[in-house]
C-alpha cells in the first residue's frame, strides 16, 4: 500500500517540477524584458522583497514560532553568501548574453557539482564521470565559441560565474538538509538578500519605476521567485531526483523559444551543438551517480 502512495505522488512530482522550471524561465524573461530600462539592482530589490510574504506564510503553516531557528549558522552564512552571489550572476548573464545561452550553460551545473565534490564532499569520482566531465567542458567552448566573441566576454564570465555558484550551492544544501528546515534556510536566504540590496539600492539612488506596469512586473518576479522556490522543494519530495533530474533539459528548448520569439537572440549551429553535447554529458554523469 506505502508503495502505491509513492507511485500515486510521482506523476504530480513531474507536473510541479515542470511548473517550476516554467516558473524559473518566466522570471528569466521578466530579468531580460525590463533590463534595458531598470538597474539589475533595483531588480533584485524587488525580487528579495516581494518574494518574502509567500515564504513568510508557508513558514508559519510549516514551524510556527521555530519559522526562524536553524542550528548551523556557519553554514546557513555560506549558503546565502552563495545563494546571493549566484543569482546576482544569473541575472547579470541573462541581461548581457540573453536566456538562451545563460539557460544553457547553466546546464554545466552537474559538471561543476562533479568537479567540486572531490574537494568539499570528499567523495570519489571515477574514471569515466571525468571524461564525461571534459566532454561536457567542451560542449561549453563550442556555445561560447571563443573564435567569435573571445574567451573573456563579460556575458559568458558572469554565466560560468552563476553555474559555479550554483553547483555550490547544490552541494552546501546536502550540508544543510541533514540538519535544518528548507523553508527557515529560504527565509533567512531571503531576508538577507532583502537587507543587502534594500541597502545597494538606496545608495545607487536609482529611481523607482515610473510606469504601473513595470511595478507590476516587478512585484510579481518576486513573488513568482517564492513560487519557484516552494516548487523545487516540494517536487523533489514526490519523486526521486533519478526522475526529475532530466526534465530540467527541458527548460533549454523552453528558454531556446523564449530567446528567439520575444527577443530576436542569435542562436546558431554552435549553441545547438555545445547544449547537446552538455545535456549528453550531463545525463550520463546522472544516471552513473545513481547506479
Amino acid at each position: 500500500m506505502a508503495n502505491n502512495l509513492k507511485k500515486d505522488r510521482v506523476p504530480l512530482g513531474i507536473v510541479t517540477c515542470i511548473l517550476e522550471i516554467v516558473t524559473l524561465t518566466t522570471i528569466a524573461t521578466i530579468v531580460k524584458y525590463v533590463s534595458p530600462d531598470i538597474s539589475i539592482i533595483t531588480v533584485l530589490f524587488f525580487r528579495y522583497v516581494f518574494s518574502l510574504p509567500l515564504l513568510i506564510l508557508i513558514g508559519v503553516i510549516q514551524r510556527g514560532k521555530s519559522l526562524l531557528q536553524i542550528n548551523k549558522k556557519s553554514v546557513l552564512a555560506a549558503r546565502t553568501f552563495i545563494g546571493i552571489t549566484g543569482l546576482s550572476s544569473y541575472f547579470v548573464a541573462i541581461t548581457l548574453i540573453g536566456i538562451g545561452k545563460t539557460v544553457a550553460l547553466g546546464q554545466l551545473v552537474t559538471i561543476f557539482i562533479t568537479m567540486l565534490a572531490p574537494l568539499i564532499l570528499f567523495e570519489r569520482v571515477g574514471f569515466k564521470r571525468w571524461v564525461a566531465v571534459t566532454i561536457g567542458l567542451i560542449g561549453s567552448i563550442v556555445i561560447i565559441n571563443p573564435s567569435h566573441v573571445g574567451w573573456f566576454s563579460f556575458g559568458i564570465l558572469w554565466g560560468l560565474n552563476s553555474v559555479f555558484f550554483s553547483a555550490l550551492l547544490n552541494i552546501i544544501l546536502r550540508k544543510l538538509g541533514n540538519t535544518e528546515e528548507p523553508i527557515s534556510t529560504a527565509l533567512w536566504y531571503n531576508m538577507a538578500g532583502t537587507v543587502l540590496f534594500t541597502g545597494l539600492f538606496l545608495l545607487e539612488n536609482a529611481p523607482l519605476p515610473q510606469q504601473v506596469n513595470l511595478w507590476s512586473i516587478l512585484i510579481i518576479c518576486g513573488i513568482l521567485s517564492s513560487v519557484q522556490q516552494f516548487l523545487l522543494a516540494f517536487s523533489r519530495s514526490l519523486a526521486p531526483a533519478i526522475i526529475l533530474a532530466p526534465l530540467q533539459y527541458l527548460a533549454v528548448p523552453i528558454s531556446f523559444l523564449v530567446a528567439i520569439v520575444l527577443f530576436d537572440e542569435n542562436l546558431g549551429w554552435n549553441f545547438v551543438l555545445g547544449t547537446a553535447i552538455i545535456i549528453s554529458s550531463t545525463l550520463y554523469i546522472s544516471r552513473r551517480s545513481s547506479s
